[in-house]
Formats: structure tokens, C-alpha cells, sequence
């Protein structure tokens, strides 16, 4: 048969785009697959297709101008159609503000063209799409990668209407296709339950003493991640060697960040972002935990199971129950309980043995989402669907064999004596390690391995690009699959810093990161409050105490500026420096600087400061330190925050500091022959000297420019040429929004300026004829404004007065 997939976006990364690869990967091995993706956003996806299955994006959203159409949406492609709203996809469906007229006849073109026996919808909206327009000799199958609750009554009500025109509806768990029977019966469509599918990993862990938890998943409301950082939050006194590694991108990251600094667990809790290779990261933790609220399925609870960890888990409506076997796999906690959940992970972390046992029975346990035996519960309804029933030997499925030696180009094995070992399915003639014009030649031995150390290849400490050199023909080494173990290591029990730690470049290519210096100090803990930044750690290799030692911070553009600060070393090479923000900017105030950071011992000796023992790169992304104010008795202040260098150094960066004013009031007119708009912001207090200000186009015309602002005082006011535009110039009825952002600063480092909380004002205006411009200006709750332009008809206001 051929089976098409129609997914929204296959260019992102979620459970749905993974489980939709699982699938199509399983089927291939007898069947023709093709993925459809509405959208594509990137040049390729950032999961990779599996071997095989074609993928066929129908709007292509990567070259947008900018130009929106009706509630501005945009006009992708540049057709007026994108700028419609969408009649074949329902408006009721989560993603329906950004389908349009063009995705429905991008869709329906598909649908009524393609050669596929089976389509099959992954999310409402489209399975709705599949029921309406797909044709009647084609078999349609829903898939319901949320649950029943998860969705709008006004969803459901269009989804109870619309279903009735599948063949199949498939959930992922049982409870919920009895939720589907019982509260919104299809008449002649199948409904039942197949659960998602995970291939084993290229590798697993068993539970081993990294004293690290790992999360994974979309940083959305109902994955509660705030629960765990609580629950971790709870025990990190009593665990004190402990570490939490959340992976994920979404929109609850900037209130994550909120509470960890909240908690002060900056060095403790880490925001990851996204992996695309998750299972590698699922190989570096002790167990895992998932704390959602609601949880459709849990391909993150099978996947980390999968890759041999166990799992701690709120026991919430559908999936994790289904999953996991309470005190044998994993365990079940009380739903949205921070108690219940600290409770879970504090036996996990306190019995090595109890973790070790609960590795073994997860792996074993969760063979049965093997895609060899899922995908045969696909098949067999495919085919009874289409009228072709399987024979019996294809219904019984085969038992997963244990996963086969990587069939990668390229296995990177990084251990905790620092080392890099590269094996290549093909081995090169040589391997090239190149970084800013330099290079280092390298040579695979008799296994076609190459061992990469540091030390003897004397690597400074930057991110290499690794080439493999065939013939004439250089290549980036890609398709690689990286394993990881030994970390983090023991600043105690490591006496000099000479790593080599692998990762991927934005492209998928391989880079060593090298971290090698003659002496070092490990950073163990970072505080930055109450005016002050405190940096704890160890030095590497040193046992004795060393009263004298000091920390010696210095600009980066003139070296030869210099502050110093006590930081003396205990016996054991811990050391403590407290650093005081007012002397670094002493004398500097206002400006934009980055700092380096040394520790120096009494005899002259310069230890580099930074994070590496744990095996992680790029904290620069993963930690945000508060920043610390300074505030001088004239002209603007300084903020001075902690930060971590792109080789993960230690560092300070200053920056203007944003003057603290509220906007008391907001007023926009139309004034000259109404072409024009006048701002006028009235603040609560007078700017400091030295400052400007200016007003930011967010979203509309002319987005992305600012135009300045005059100050007089308290008062702020500008005529930005918002209406200079060809297509506003004596328009009959003309209406056009725009999002505004005041902004605030010292030259050149302007900072938005809250005005959400003022109150919403009309000011009107005869324009031309019979119509009178009025322009509203209203508070958004994110900060900014919302300017309106409307024309309105004397006529028609004065009959809607009447009536």
C-alpha cells in the first residue's frame, strides 16, 4: 500500500513529529510512505526523515516578507489567498490563525491528486480537512495525539460533526478511545487505541551515578515543569551533588528562567533548550521526570524507559499509568504535587541499587512499543480498511531483536578521561580538525578509529570543526551519533582541565570543543545578589590553602584596565571570591563592556575560570545569572551580570542600565489634514540627563523601525510618519493597526519601557468628507501598545447611535 501522513509542520520538533517518524520508518520496511507537511519553515527538518519516506511540503513559509492580509495574517508565498482565513481547515483547531485560504487549496489540491491507499490525519483540524475533501476511495484514518479533554467545546462540537466521515479514529491509549465512544459516538468509524511506537537507542545507560535528572518536552503550561523545579528545589540541600537538565523549547522558558532565579538555582538547574537527538541525552542521566498535568500518551516517559533510565511521573490523565509499572519501572506520583513528586525523586536519588533495578525492568518493559510489534497493529487496520486483510503470519508480530550496531557514518564515544574516539562505518584517508585557519591532521588507525586528545595534539581551547579528507574531496564529517559517559567528573579527583567534548553544529555537523588549560579553576556556584556577586569553586590540582589568592578582572578591548578582589583558597583548593559590581564599573558607567576573569595565586600563577567537568557546552545559553544594579547619584547606571564566554569562561558584561519610570498616561491623535500621528507619552517622573527615547514599530507598516522621540521633561512626543504610505493617502474608509513600544536609554542602548498598565484613549478627527479618523490607543498585555486608524462614516455612526 502506500500510506500518506499528513502533519502540520514536519520541520519542528515535537511528539507528534517523532512519533510520525517512528511510524513511517516501521512501515517502509513493505509499504510506500510519503509525509505531507502543510508548512515548511526551514530548508530541512530538524529531525531527520527516516531512510525512505518521502517528505512533500505544500506552503513554504521561509522566505516571508512581512506583508499580512486580513487579521494579519501573513501572505506567505506573496498570494492574496494566504491573507484569508481558512474554510476547509476548521478556524476552531489550535493552529487555524495561521492556515488561510491558500493551505485549504494546497490541501484539497492533494487530497483530490494523490495515488496514497490510506491518508492519515495527526492532528483535529486535519483529520476534519481528511474527512471533508479526501475522496471516497481512499481509506481515512484520524490519529489523537492529545486527548478528548485537551480540546474546545467549540473543537469538539465541529470534530463530532466532521468525524463521522473517517473509516478510523485511533487514540493512543484506551481510556481515551472509551472517552471518544462514550461522549461523542462516530457511527461506522472504528475507533481503538494503538500506542506510540520508540526504537531502541543506539545505546543506554543503566541508572549510573551521575547524580543528574533528566526532563524532556515542549516548556508548555500543562507540562508543569514549575512543579519539578519546586520538587528539586526541596531536596537540593539534602542532595547537594544533584543536577536537573530540562530539555525543551517553548513558551513557559522566560518564567522557568523566573523561578529558578527565584530559588537561586542557577547552578543546580539547568534550562538545556531543544536536542535533536534526544535519546543522547536521556544516556547522561541517573532516571527521569515528567510532571505533567495531562499527558496524552508520554513518548518521553517510553523514550527515556527505552534508553534504560526509570522514571518518576505524575500519575495524570491518560498515558503514564499505561506506561509505567509502579514499582517496578519507574514510579507514580500524585498529580500536581510537589510533595508527592519531591518524594518520588528522593528515592531514586538517595538508592543506587533501587535505581539500578529499575533500569533493568525498564528497558525490558518497554519492548513492547518496539515499532516491530506497534507497527503491526497499524497494519493490520490499514489493511482491513483498504479490504486487504493481512494472513495470519503477518498478524503475529515478531520479537524486537536487541539493535544492531549503529549503521552511522560516523560513532563519537566521549569518556571521562577527556578523550574523543571517532569510528567511521568508512574510514577516511584522514581527518582534519579546523578552527580559524588552523588545522591538525589525523590519521585513522587499523579499526578505522581516530582517538582525539588534547593534550598531545596541543588544541587550544575552541570549537573544532571535524573534516574528513577523501582523496582530493573534503567533506564535514555528518551523520553522526554521539555517546557520552563519565560525566560530570569530580573537581576533586581531576587534576588538570584537558577535555574534548562532542557536539553538533546548527548544521548537524560534528565540533570537538576543546577545554584545556594549564591551570584552571572549576566554578562550582555563582550568586549575584544584594549588590554583590559571589563565585565559589575549586582549583584543579591544588591542595594547599593560599590566603593571597585574588580574582583579577580585566576588559577584554583594553586589557591593561584592571579591578581585583580577594578570592583566598582553602586547604582542598576551594576558593571564594566576592565581587563588587560599584568597582568594576567605577568610572565607566553607562557603557556596553565584557569582562574576563582570572584567579591568581600569590605566586603569580593565572588560573582560567570556568564550567567544563560537566561535560556540557554552551552555558551561555543555559544559565542566566541576575544582573546586579549600580546606580550612581547622576547620569544613567550600569548593570553588571555574570556570564559564561562561548568557551564557557567565566565572565562579566556591563550594560547601561534602563531608567525605572512608569508611563502615567498615553495619547494618540491625528493631526495636520489627519495624516499624520502625534505621540504623546506623560511619565511619572523626569528622565535622567543623558538619555533618549524613542517609539519602536513592533508589528504593522513600518516594522522594525524606531522613531525618536522628543523629551520635555515628563513629557515624551513625536510624529512618526506611520500614515506616509502611498495606500493610506485620501483612503475612503481606512483601517490599519499597528503594535508600538516605547523605548528608553542611554544613546544607543535603548530598553522597553512597561506602559501596559495606562488606560486606553479615542481621540477623533474630521478627515475628509464624511468621514471622521479616530485613533485608538490601547495597553496589550505584553508591554506594548496597540495604535488603531479607523475611518468612520458620519452617517453610519450616527444610525448605529439611533438603533
Amino acid at each position: 500500500m502506500k500510506i500518506a501522513y499528513l502533519v502540520n509542520d514536519m520541520y519542528g520538533i515535537g511528539g507528534t513529529i517523532r512519533t510520525v517518524a517512528n511510524q513511517a520508518a516501521a512501515l517502509t520496511a513493505r509499504h510506500e510512505v510519503e509525509v505531507v507537511s502543510v508548512f515548511r519553515h526551514r530548508d530541512d527538518p530538524t529531525l531527520p526523515m527516516p531512510p525512505g519516506v518521502r517528505l512533500r511540503p505544500l506552503v513554504d513559509v521561509r522566505d516571508h516578507d512581512g506583508s499580512t492580509g486580513v487579521d494579519g495574517r501573513p501572505l506567505y508565498e506573496g498570494s492574496e489567498r494566504s491573507g484569508l482565513p481558512p474554510e476547509l481547515f476548521p478556524s476552531e483547531d489550535t493552529r487555524g490563525s495561521t492556515h488561510s485560504r491558500l493551505t485549504d487549496d494546497r490541501l484539497e489540491e492533494y487530497l483530490t491528486t494523490t495515488d496514497a491507499d490510506v491518508i492519515v490525519g495527526t492532528r483535529p483540524g486535519l483529520n476534519i480537512v481528511i474527512a471533508r475533501a479526501a475522496p471516497e476511495h481512499v481509506v481515512k484514518v484520524g490519529q489523537e495525539h492529545l486527548t478528548y479533554d485537551q480540546h474546545s467545546e467549540s473543537l469538539r462540537r465541529v470534530m463530532a460533526a466532521e468525524y463521522p466521515g473517517l473509516d478510523a479514529f485511533v487514540t493512543v491509549t484506551d481510556a481515551d478511545a472509551h472517552t471518544y465512544a462514550r461522549r461523542m459516538p462516530m457511527p461506522g468509524v472504528r475507533v481503538l487505541s494503538i500506542p506510540n511506537s520508540v526504537p531502541a537507542p543506539p545505546f543506554t545507560t543503566n541508572g549510573h551515578n551521575t547524580r543528574t535528572i533528566v526532563s524532556a518536552g515542549r516548556l508548555a503550561p500543562s507540562k508543569r515543569h514549575d512543579l519539578l523545579v519546586k520538587a528539586f528545589a526541596s531536596l537540593a540541600d539534602e542532595y547537594p551533588d544533584w543536577t536537573l537538565r530540562i530539555y525543551g523549547r517553548g513558551g513557559r522558558r522566560g518564567a522557568l528562567v523566573k523561578l529558578v532565579d527565584s530559588l537561586g538555582l542557577h547552578d543546580r538547574v539547568w534550562l538545556m533548550g531543544p536536542h535533536t537527538h534526544v535519546e543522547e541525552a536521556w544516556a547522561q542521566g541517573s532516571f527521569a521526570a515528567v510532571t505533567s498535568s495531562e499527558e496524552p500518551f508520554g513518548m518521553t516517559i517510553v523514550e527515556a524507559m527505552r534508553s534504560g533510565l526509570p522514571v518518576v511521573s505524575t500519575d495524570c490523565p491518560h498515558g503514564p499509568a499505561s506506561i509505567i509499572r509502579d514499582q517496578e519501572d519507574g514510579l507514580l506520583v500524585p498529580n500536581k504535587s510537589v510533595t508527592g513528586i519531591a518524594e518520588g525523586m528522593s528515592r531514586l536519588m538517595a538508592d543506587d541499587r533501587l535505581r539500578r533495578r529499575m533500569s533493568a525492568a525498564a528497558l525490558a518493559d518497554s519492548a513492547r512499543f518496539d515499532p516491530v510489534n506497534v507497527v503491526r497493529l497499524h497494519e493490520r487496520l490499514f489493511s482491513d480498511l483498504a479490504g486487504s486483510p493481512l494472513t495470519a503470519s503477518d498478524i503475529t508480530p515478531p520479537v524486537p531483536q536487541p539493535r544492531s550496531e549503529s549503521t552511522t557514518s560516523c560513532r563519537v564515544r566521549a569518556g571521562g578521561d577527556g578523550l574523543v574516539t571517532l569510528s567511521f562505518t568508512e574510514p577516511p584517508d584522514l581527518i582534519e580538525l579546523v578552527h580559524s585557519g588552523q588545522r591538525v591532521t589525523l590519521a585513522p588507525d587499523w579499526r578505522g578509529q581516530v582517538v582525539v586528545d588534547a593534550a598531545r595534539e596541543r588544541l587550544t581551547s575552541h570549537a573544532w570543526e571535524v573534516i574528513r579528507v577523501d582523496g582530493d574531496v573534503a567533506t564535514p564529517v555528518h551523520d553522526v551519533e554521539i555517546h557520552q559517559q563519565g560525566y560530570p567528573l569530580s573537581a576533586k579527583r581531576t587534576s588538570e582541565l584537558s577535555l574534548v567534548i562532542p557536539t553538533r553544529s546548527a548544521k548537524g555537523t560534528l565540533l570537538l570543543h576543546v577545554r584545556r588549560a594549564a591551570h584552571h579553576a572549576e566554578v562550582e556556584h555563582v550568586e549575584a545578589a544584594e549588590g554583590l556577586i559571589t563565585v565559589q569553586g575549586r582549583v584543579l590540582g591544588r591542595e594547599e590553602a593560599d590566603a593571597r589568592a585574588r580574582v583579577m578582572v580585566r576588559l577584554r578591548d583594553a586589557p591593561h584596565t584592571l579591578r581585583e578582589f580577594s578570592a583566598p583558597v582553602a586547604i582542598g583548593g576551594l576558593f571564594t571570591a566576592v565581587i563588587d559590581p560599584a568597582v568594576v564599573v567605577r568610572g565607566r558607567h553607562g557603557d556596553s563592556e565584557t569582562w574576563e576573569m582570572r584567579l591568581v595565586l600569590s605566586d603569580g600563577t593565572e588560573c582560567t575560570v570556568g564550567r567544563h567537568l560537566s561535560g556540557v557546552v554552551g552555558y551561555k545559553k543555559i544559565i542566566e545569572y541576575p544582573a546586579q544594579d549600580v546606580r550612581p547619584t547622576r547620569g544613567p547606571g550600569s548593570r553588571v551580570r555574570p556570564y559564561y564566554t562561548v568557551n564557557d569562561r567565566l565572565g562579566l558584561v556591563t550594560s547601561p542600565l534602563t531608567p525605572t519610570v512608569e508611563v502615567e498616561d498615553v495619547r494618540v491623535r491625528a493631526v495636520g489634514r489627519g495624516d499624520r500621528l502625534r505621540f504623546a507619552f506623560r511619565l511619572a517622573d523626569a528622565l535622567p540627563e543623558g538619555v533618549e527615547a524613542a517609539v519602536e514599530i513592533v508589528r504593522g507598516t513600518d516594522a522594525g523601525r524606531r522613531y525618536p522621540l522628543t523629551i520635555e521633561g515628563r513629557r515624551l512626543t513625536g510624529t512618526p510618519p506611520l500614515l506616509a504610505r502611498a495606500e493610506y493617502r485620501e483612503t475612503d474608509g481606512l483601517r490599519s493597526s499597528w503594535q508600538v513600544r516605547l523605548l528608553v536609554g542611554p544613546p544607543g542602548a535603548l530598553s522597553p519601557i512597561r506602559a501596559d498598565c495606562v488606560v486606553g484613549h479615542t481621540a477623533r478627527r474630521w478627515n475628509h468628507g464624511p468621514y471622521v479618523r479616530s485613533v485608538t490607543v490601547s495597553p496589550l498585555a505584553d508591554k506594548d501598545l496597540k495604535v488603531t486608524v479607523a475611518d468612520v462614516h458620519v452617517w453610519e455612526a450616527i444610525n448605529r447611535r439611533l438603533h
